[in-house]
């Protein structure tokens, strides 16, 4: 989770230098290159059956959605704001999305925690000077546009776990995406990192190989092991750590009405996450 916070102030860096495109192009390369070495260490050999084949290929056209929405969000908005309502919005998208979609059980305290979040989320957009074009300037709609990516991918893992390997699911979303995204970074000249300085190639690293590689695969393992909706509730520790790395390395300020409204979505995850009562006999 501290990694997932760092690497936000890294985007906003990395997106001083390249398009989005260009950036996803080399993200995704250096983490599958990074990751051989986890498959090494841990003597697992990736494998893919019919079953497990679906759910890698929507895994990977999420998490490319994600990344899209990541890189052009923190290019023209602020990382601390963005990190704070992703990572506060998604466990509350991932909750709604169960429901439609697995009709879980909604208790009376699911239904106060997504009033609590959605009111965070309305304090951190500030609802109330909404319009299209400030959503588009600000990047607040791009970073809503990842926490549903995000949310979506979740339900992709959580449901995967009994078809892949988790090291092997992990893996081949990567290797899938980067088929994905060659593609489109072919159309930008992704030459040009090279005569990029060692601050970017710093922040390209981070982003790759600890916060895609190592973090990433770590939270899919939780996701496997806790379910969807448990593990997507330690991403509200990021916010936390991206504000402080924003404020330190980018000089970005703390909004009070963004402080407020991720205490409310924080108390939304855990009204949502906690144990429903038991039904007396």
């Amino acid at each position: 989770m501290i990694l997932w916070g760092l690497s936000w102030t890294c985007a906003k860096i990395l997106g001083m230098y390249a398009d989005p495109p260009v950036l996803m192009f080399w993200r995704f390369i250096i983490a599958v290159i990074s990751f051989i070495p986890i498959l090494i260490w841990a003597r697992e050999k990736p494998r893919l059956n019919k079953r497990s084949f679906g759910y890698v290929i929507a895994s990977a056209c999420f998490l490319t959605l994600y990344n899209y929405f990541y890189f052009q969000g923190t290019q023209v908005g602020l990382a601390g704001r963005g990190a704070v309502i992703v990572t506060t919005m998604n466990p509350i998208f991932t909750f709604v999305l169960t429901v439609i979609f697995f009709q879980q059980v909604v208790y009376r305290k699911d239904i106060l925690g997504l009033i609590a979040g959605f009111a965070g989320g309305s304090l951190i957009l500030k609802i109330w000077e909404i319009d299209l074009a400030s959503l588009l300037a600000t990047g607040n709609l791009l970073f809503l546009l990842c926490a549903v990516s995000w949310a979506f991918l979740t339900i992709s893992t959580s449901k995967a776990k009994i078809h892949i390997p988790t090291l092997s699911f992990s893996f081949l979303t990567f290797l899938f995406s980067c088929f994905i995204v060659i593609p489109i970074g072919l159309l930008y000249d992704v030459l040009q990192v090279f005569t990029y300085d060692w601050i970017f190639w710093l922040n390209m690293i981070l982003v790759s190989t600890f916060s895609m590689s190592l973090a990433t695969t770590i939270y899919f393992i939780g996701t496997t092991r806790l379910g969807s909706e448990k593990s997507s509730t330690f991403i509200f520790t990021v916010p936390v750590s991206a504000v402080g790395f924003s404020m330190i390395f980018l000089g970005e300020s703390l909004h009070f009405t963004t402080a407020a409204g991720g205490v409310l979505a924080i108390t939304a995850v855990y009204l949502i996450n906690m144990k429903p009562p038991k039904k007396q006999a």
